[in-house]
């Protein structure tokens, strides 16, 4: 760590603390917060003195965080993360306040080494990245898990660094941490161009930090931060500037997806296909499972997701299928006879023969309109009742995978353990909001024709299921608003 000097906080340099600690120096600032370097008068250690002060900028989200920091670091106990020492109200001439107390780690961060003209070959690049990658693993494996948010180059250390080894790992600043429960978080917090976007919006899963890795090594490639790179699509492009192997820049472009749903699902998962031949870890992300949110307790409805392919299964009573042929042939097969009637009427002035006869023949254009309409032009009544033989049509399976750039979606209809195809299309739009009271819809809409499957369900189930759709197909979800009373 380096030395910072600052005149106004020189007031705290050379206090003892606590009857205690006593400061050396400043090591950094941000608002309402300080960092000094100390000495522990009982063991004459070297110790970090964190400062949480109760200035005109203070927030009690400032409060909220740095409590959760002493927390969650009072329940760590792994060597590459900084060790809990104390944690008590101060009261200095900066102002009153919350000091947290940790270990000292005497290394530089890796911003550190760039800026001093460091550079590392792909190998050490990999070491880097396996080391960050485990303690990660420590972290998210915890119960609940936990998710720094804010890996970046400047929050890791580098020890002992050599010309055969980059060196040992630590991981440090936990002021940005959270633990999972339910699901995801609603803090915003972390470094722009080292924070995935699913963050932006207060939500952070382990799959965020991954990012947070992906980022880094970026860094240390390139020279320079991710957010002064070229981006398409919010992918970071950073290939041109490195020369590193194909498979190791996959692996990274991999961690930065900028879909959630497209990053390993786990630390594992990215340390698994590290190492691995390009076309093996390819093959082997087509087939792998992707974490996704969680589903409502009470939905029947379920969703499977790999990195090429999407399964939606849905009850039949909460999934229509609609397609415009079905409307025009009901309403010809309905008007037609009545056109026909007073058609006959003028010319035969008899009205039994010409009802018959006008009726028969609405019957048979009607049905003959049906006939020539793929099957299942007739899904949209045909899924809430019974079929020919007497059996219930139970369930209706949408299955979306991935074909040169477009999402195509194919309906098939469940029934007896057989599954039989009714419509496939590309996927234009997605929609949800509020149908009647309580039920809300999800609508899904198509390239090459009017068709559309609409999905009913309760509020929080639609939301999920909209939420889900949208970022596995990077289609983004509109909304529209609950209709007056």
């Amino acid at each position: 760590m380096v030395k910072v000097n600052r005149s106004a906080d020189e007031q705290l340099v050379n206090q003892i603390l606590h009857d205690r600690y006593h400061i050396q120096w400043l090591l950094g600032r941000k608002p309402g917060r300080r960092t000094f370097m100390a000495i522990d008068i009982d063991d004459q250690l070297p110790i970090v003195i964190k400062f949480m002060l109760f200035s005109p900028d203070f927030t009690w989200d400032d409060l909220k965080l740095f409590e959760r920091e002493a927390e969650t670091l009072k329940a760590l106990n792994h060597p590459a993360i900084p060790k809990y020492l104390d944690f008590f109200e101060v009261e200095t001439a900066l102002g009153k306040g919350f000091a947290l107390v940790q270990s000292y780690i005497e290394a530089r961060s890796l911003q550190e080494w760039v800026q001093a003209g460091c550079t590392f070959s792909e190998d050490e690049l990999k070491a880097i990245a396996t080391e960050l990658l485990t303690i990660l693993d420590y972290l998210h494996n915890r119960q609940p898990p936990v998710i720094h948010r804010d890996i970046k180059p400047s929050n890791v250390l580098l020890k002992n660094r050599s010309g055969n080894s980059p060196g040992q790992v630590y991981l440090v600043d936990f002021g940005s941490v959270q633990t999972v429960a339910h699901g995801g978080t609603v803090t915003v917090v972390g470094t722009y161009g080292y924070m995935p976007p699913e963050q932006f919006g207060g939500r952070s899963l382990p799959a965020s930090d991954l990012y947070g890795v992906g980022a880094t090594l970026i860094y240390l490639a390139t020279g320079q931060h991710p957010a002064d790179l070229p981006q398409k699509d919010l992918h970071v492009e950073f290939k041109q500037l490195t020369t590193l192997s194909q498979s190791f820049t996959d692996w990274i472009e991999w961690l930065t997806d900028p879909s959630l749903a497209k990053r390993p699902t786990s630390t594992q998962d990215a340390l698994q296909q590290l190492l691995k031949p390009r076309q093996q870890r390819k093959a082997q992300l087509a087939t792998q499972s992707i974490l996704l949110g969680t589903r409502p307790l009470y939905s029947y409805i379920s969703l499977k997701a790999t990195q090429t392919t999407l399964e939606l299964k849905v009850p039949s009573n909460q999934i229509q299928y609609i397609f415009p042929g079905m409307y025009s042939s009901c309403m010809w097969g309905c008007l037609l006879p009545i056109v026909m009637t007073f058609f006959l009427m003028a010319v035969i002035q008899f009205w039994v023969i010409p009802v018959v006869v006008s009726y028969l023949i609405g019957c048979r254009i009607y049905f003959s309109g049906l006939s020539r309409t793929k099957p299942g032009h007739i899904f949209s009544t045909a899924i809430s009742s019974n079929n020919a033989n007497g059996n219930r049509l139970r369930c209706a399976d949408v299955t979306f995978h991935r074909d040169s750039g477009s999402v195509v979606s194919t309906l098939s209809l469940i029934q007896n353990s057989r599954s039989v195809n009714i419509f496939q299309g590309k996927l234009k739009g997605i929609s949800a909001g509020l149908e009647t009271v309580p039920r809300y819809r999800l609508n899904l809409s198509f390239q090459d024709a009017s068709d559309t499957i609409l999905v009913t369900g309760k509020r929080q189930e639609i939301q999920w299921l909209c939420d889900e759709l949208s970022e596995w197909t990077g289609i983004q979800a509109q909304h529209w608003e609950a209709p007056s009373a």
